[in-house]
C-alpha cells in the first residue's frame, strides 16, 4: 500500500502536464486537412469537433487505505459533412492524417443514403476564440495530499453517530475536458473545463435493521468542494431512515427536499426540448405562451451557472450560450432548439446543442436548469410545513409517463412535528401528475442546492397522494 501511495504522489505532481489543452499545431493540421478534403469532394459545408478528456479517480476504504487509483484519457474527432443537401456523420479516436481522411469519407458515405434536408451550419467569425471561464487555474497546485485529505475528511465527518457502522467507497474524481469546434462557415472556437466530483455511501444499523444512503457533490472549482457537509448529510439521511412508521393512505401537504425537486425537474426537462415538441412526445408541446405553472414560478436554462455540470461558453455547434427563461411567471416562454430543429421549425437556435459522446452527432439538450420563485422565503421549509411528511428520495423515475405526466413512485422520507424530525416513513408510494405537482407548489425556499445540472430549492406541495398503510 505504501508503494501504491508513493506512486500516486509521484503521479499527482505530474498531473498538471497530463492535463493540457490540445496543441495549436495539432488543431491547425486538422483544419488544414479538413479544408483540403472539403475542396476535393466539393462539399457544401463541414463541421469538425475535437474533444480530449483526461480523468483521475481515487477512492479509499473506511480505514483510509487507497482502494482505487485510475487515470483515463480519451480523445477523438467527429466530422459532419453536407453534400447534395445530405448531412453525414462519422467519428474516430485517431487524429492522424489518414484517420481524418477516412473519417471524412465515412461521413460522406453515411450522408449519401439519407434524405435531403434544408440544413446549413452555424455562421461564425474566423477569429479564434479560446474560453476557459469554467476551468480551475489552481489545478496545478492540487497535490495528492490534498486529494487524500478530502477523502479522509469525508470518512471522519460521516462517523457522526455510533449507528453509522460503515463508510463505503469515498471517491474523488477530477476531469479536464478540452473541446474544439470549427466549420465551413467561419466558426473557430475552443474551451476547456474542469470538473471535480466527490461521493460516498454509508451504512447505518440499529437493532436488526440496516439502511444505506449515498451522497455526492460536483463543482468546476476544487475549493468549492465541501466534503464534510457531503458526508454529514449522507449519514443523517441514513440514520433518518432507520425504523419508521407507515403513513395512512391519503392526501398530504408535503415538503420536497432540493434533491427531490431536482429529480422531478429533471423528468420534466425533456418536455422543453424542441425535438420532443416536434415528435409530439412533450407534455408541454401545445402549451407555448400558456400559463402552466403558478405565476410565482420561473425556470431558466442557465449555461453560466457556477459549478453547473452543464456550464459551457458555447454549444456543440459553436453557438454562444446564454441564460434564457423557458418558464416565466408560470408561462411557457420558449422551447430549446439546436440548429437542425430551429431550421426545421422555422425558429432561432437557442444554443442548446449538446454532444453526449464523440460517437454521436449533436442533439438538443439542457445546460443547467434552475427553478426560482418570486415568492421564495428564507424561512426553513420544515418550520413552514410544521407537521407532515418530508420526501428525501424517489425511486422508479423512469416509469413517469413523459407525455401525460402521470407518476407512481416509491419514496423515502420522514415525518416532522412542530418543524422538527419526528420519525422515518417507510413503504410509501407517491402518485399524481407532474403538472399538478408543480401547480400545487405553495412554498419555495431559498435553500437552493446544485445536483449536477439541476439547481433547485425545497418546495412544499399541496394535496399530494401518499399510499401507505391501507393503501
Amino acid at each position: 500500500m505504501l508503494k501504491k501511495f508513493l506512486n500516486y504522489i509521484k503521479l499527482s505532481k505530474s498531473i498538471a502536464g497530463y492535463y493540457e489543452c490540445m496543441r495549436v499545431d495539432v488543431i491547425d493540421r486538422i483544419i488544414s486537412n479538413i479544408k483540403a478534403l472539403a475542396k476535393e469532394h466539393r462539399v457544401e459545408g463541414y463541421e469538425v469537433y475535437v474533444s480530449e478528456t483526461n480523468k483521475l479517480s481515487l477512492s479509499i476504504d473506511d480505514k483510509k487505505n487507497i482502494e482505487k487509483l485510475q487515470t483515463d484519457e480519451e480523445q477523438g474527432i467527429a466530422i459532419r459533412t453536407l453534400k447534395d443537401q445530405r448531412l453525414g456523420f462519422s467519428f474516430n479516436y485517431n487524429l492522424s492524417d489518414l484517420a481524418i481522411e477516412e473519417t471524412f469519407k465515412r461521413a460522406l458515405d453515411s450522408g449519401a443514403i439519407l434524405n435531403k434536408e434544408s440544413f446549413s451550419f452555424v455562421e461564425g467569425k474566423e477569429d479564434r476564440l479560446n474560453a476557459d471561464q469554467f476551468y480551475d487555474s489552481s489545478l496545478d497546485e492540487i497535490t495528492g495530499e490534498k486529494k487524500l485529505e478530502i477523502l479522509s475528511d469525508m470518512v471522519d465527518a460521516a462517523c457522526i453517530d455510533k449507528r453509522i457502522v460503515k463508510v463505503e467507497r469515498p471517491t474523488y474524481e477530477e476531469l479536464v475536458n478540452s473541446t474544439f469546434i470549427a466549420n465551413s462557415e467561419g466558426v473557430l472556437k475552443s474551451y476547456k473545463v474542469t470538473r471535480f466530483n466527490i461521493s460516498l455511501s454509508v451504512l447505518a444499523k440499529e437493532d436488526k435493521e440496516s439502511q444505506m444512503a449515498w451522497n455526492f457533490q460536483g463543482a468546476n472549482t476544487f475549493s468549492h468542494l465541501n466534503p464534510k457537509k457531503v458526508a454529514r448529510d449522507c449519514s443523517e439521511q441514513a440514520i433518518q431512515t432507520l425504523g419508521g412508521i407507515q403513513l395512512i393512505t391519503g392526501f398530504y401537504n408535503v415538503l420536497l427536499t432540493p434533491f427531490v425537486t431536482a429529480q422531478f425537474l429533471n423528468v420534466l426537462s425533456n418536455s422543453f426540448k424542441a425535438d420532443a415538441v416536434y415528435k409530439k412526445t412533450s407534455m408541454l408541446g401545445d402549451k407555448l405562451k400558456q400559463k402552466v405553472f403558478p405565476e410565482h414560478i420561473s425556470i431558466f436554462d442557465d449555461p453560466e451557472l457556477d459549478d453547473g455540470s452543464g456550464s459551457v461558453p458555447f454549444d456543440a455547434e459553436g453557438v454562444p450560450s446564454y441564460k434564457k427563461a423557458i418558464v416565466e411567471k408560470g408561462v411557457i416562454s420558449s422551447f430549446l432548439y439546436d440548429r437542425h430543429y430551429a431550421l426545421l421549425m422555422q425558429k432561432r437556435t437557442t444554443g442548446n446543442s449538446v454532444r453526449h459522446s464523440i460517437t454521436q452527432p449533436p442533439s438538443i439538450g439542457i445546460t443547467n436548469l434552475a427553478l426560482y420563485s418570486s415568492n421564495s422565503s428564507e424561512q426553513d421549509a420544515r418550520v413552514v410545513l410544521s407537521e407532515g411528511p418530508v420526501i428525501t428520495e424517489l425511486m422508479g423515475l423512469h416509469t413517469v409517463n413523459s407525455i401525460t405526466g402521470e407518476f407512481s413512485l416509491g419514496a423515502r422520507g420522514y415525518l416532522i412535528k412542530s418543524g422538527r424530525f419526528s420519525s422515518p416513513c417507510k413503504h410509501i408510494t407517491i402518485s399524481g401528475n407532474l403538472f399538478e405537482l408543480f401547480n400545487n407548489i405553495e412554498f419555495v425556499g431559498r435553500d437552493h442546492m446544485l445536483y449536477a445540472n439541476m439547481f433547485c430549492p425545497s418546495v412544499i406541495v399541496q394535496n399530494l397522494k401518499i399510499s401507505g398503510a391501507g393503501g
